[in-house]
């Protein structure tokens, strides 16, 4: 490709890659970082506050850990001021992670007593946070791929530019 048509569609595919962040588009991402702060707080005040065996306190340092993470990458996309899909991701997956670990330990922590109803309601409780972060996760997946196949369709329209103007001379 000729030099000004390589710039053009670098320019393109940051912009549809990382597009711009206003201060509209970034209010959610600060308000899901502070809520992630605050659980994360509040999940370690609970190990000290309240010591709990191994299972549990494995389960709670796993959920701390996704949520701390999560919102180190939404504070790097809000630094940089460009959203990411992959960022999106990246959130969208480690809470799903984190959800689907604490998940198998409130089901292991309802077996201890298996012959009580209630003790598994802590785990349906969990689950439902786990299909959401699953259902988030998809939806990050799909708009990925979106994101790669236009990414694509304008890598050939460009090449099909250059081509046309090539013939032309």
């Amino acid at each position: 490709m000729s030099q000004q048509m390589e710039s053009a569609y670098r320019k393109e595919v940051d912009h549809m890659v990382h597009p711009p962040m206003t201060a509209r588009s970034a209010l959610p991402g600060v308000v899901l970082m502070v809520i992630l702060l605050g659980c994360v707080i509040l999940i370690l005040r609970t190990m000290i506050v309240h010591p709990v065996g191994g299972l549990l306190m494995t389960g709670y340092a796993v959920l701390a850990a996704g949520f701390l993470w999560a919102a180190v990458v939404i504070l790097r996309d809000l630094r940089q001021r460009k959203h990411s899909q992959k960022s999106t991701g990246s959130v969208a997956g480690a809470l799903t992670a984190a959800a689907g670990t604490v998940t198998v330990v409130a089901l292991l922590i309802g077996l201890k007593n298996p012959s009580d109803p209630k003790s598994l309601f802590g785990a349906f409780y969990v689950f439902v946070f786990y299909f959401a972060c699953a259902l988030w996760a998809l939806e990050a997946r799909i708009k990925s791929a979106e994101l790669a196949s236009r990414e694509q369709g304008l890598r050939i329209e460009y090449r099909l530019a250059d081509l046309a103007e090539r013939l032309a001379k």
